[in-house]
């Protein structure tokens, strides 16, 4: 069982300049999982419009990147990058109000939102996709509650910065990130038992959502992280998918190992075992099923 990928190519650009890759990867992972799955299950994109960015960002921001005055977060004008914006953000829209009717988690290959704040961009982030998906769900579902886990090696400064300048927002909203509290040189049991309170948290606070950023950057040998090795970031994507047992919406996040065959991308290997890990948790997923029907 795996999937679907919430996948549109209009949410890739392959020529961005940028030492980050992330543009292309929605694309490039998904030759990846086409290749390795036959035909992966992939499910409707619906793009989201500058008009709805106004919910999580301000106007005057969202305008001037759409007009070519204010940079996105790639640090330049490139009128392209704002328009692919519309279908990650509305890939992550997208799966966010279908995950409660899909028994596994669902997956958006897509990057570039934890550093997006309510009026800036940075960090290869332009609009915040994970707000505004939270947004969407609690807007379709009031009163919902969501939690955003988010596992990517940096700081989630943009989501902070949004949730703090939308304090209804916040109320429905749960944010934990990795990047606030962990540095290379850390022990990466320091990282495990941090996670396990996360867990504790979130099965507290019990979200009608869970989206969670798993970044590939979390790894050693990334060269802007990280602290894990294979073994322990499939321990980590294990224990977010068999111990969070909500509907979920999984992405891709940071990755920054070079690479350019997809085969032996470092990157795109990393994503690649969290769809692993994503279908080992089936068989706990059905038990929670079977268990809550009347």
């Amino acid at each position: 069982m795996i999937g679907p990928f919430f996948y549109d190519p209009l949410m890739s650009l392959d020529d961005v300049d940028s030492f980050s890759k992330s543009a292309s990867k929605p694309r490039r992972f998904m030759e990846l999982m086409d290749h390795h799955y036959r035909t992966s299950p992939r499910a409707l994109v619906v793009p989201v419009t500058q008009a709805d960015l106004y919910r999580v960002h301000d106007k005057h921001f969202v305008d001037g990147v759409f007009g070519g005055s204010v940079q996105n977060g790639f640090h330049n004008f490139d009128q392209r990058v704002p328009q692919a914006c519309l279908w990650t953000c509305g890939a992550m829209v997208s799966a966010a109000l279908h995950a409660p009717y899909r028994q596994m988690p669902v997956c958006v290959p897509a990057s570039g939102f934890h550093h997006a704040g309510y009026d800036f961009a940075e960090g290869y982030c332009t609009f915040n996709g994970l707000t505004l998906a939270a947004d969407a769900f609690v807007q379709a579902n009031p009163g919902a509650k969501v939690a955003i886990l988010d596992l990517d090696f940096h700081f989630g400064n943009g989501t902070d910065h949004i949730l703090t300048s939308l304090p209804e927002l916040q109320r429905n909203v749960l944010h934990l990130t990795s990047g606030l509290y962990f540095h290379p040189e850390d022990d990466p049991d320091e990282f495990f038992l941090w996670l396990e309170e996360c867990v504790e948290e979130i099965n507290a606070f019990k979200p009608d959502l869970l989206l969670y950023q798993a970044g590939a950057d979390m790894h050693k040998d990334d060269p802007l992280g990280g602290i894990l090795d294979n073994a322990q970031m499939e321990q980590r994507d294990l224990t977010v998918f068999r111990k969070l047992l909500y509907p979920t919406v999984w992405n891709l996040a940071g990755g920054y190992q070079p690479g350019d065959d997809m085969h032996s991308n470092p990157v795109l290997q990393l994503h690649r075992m969290t769809v692993g890990a994503s279908n080992k948790s089936g068989a706990a997923r059905m038990k929670i099923k079977e268990r809550d029907r009347p």
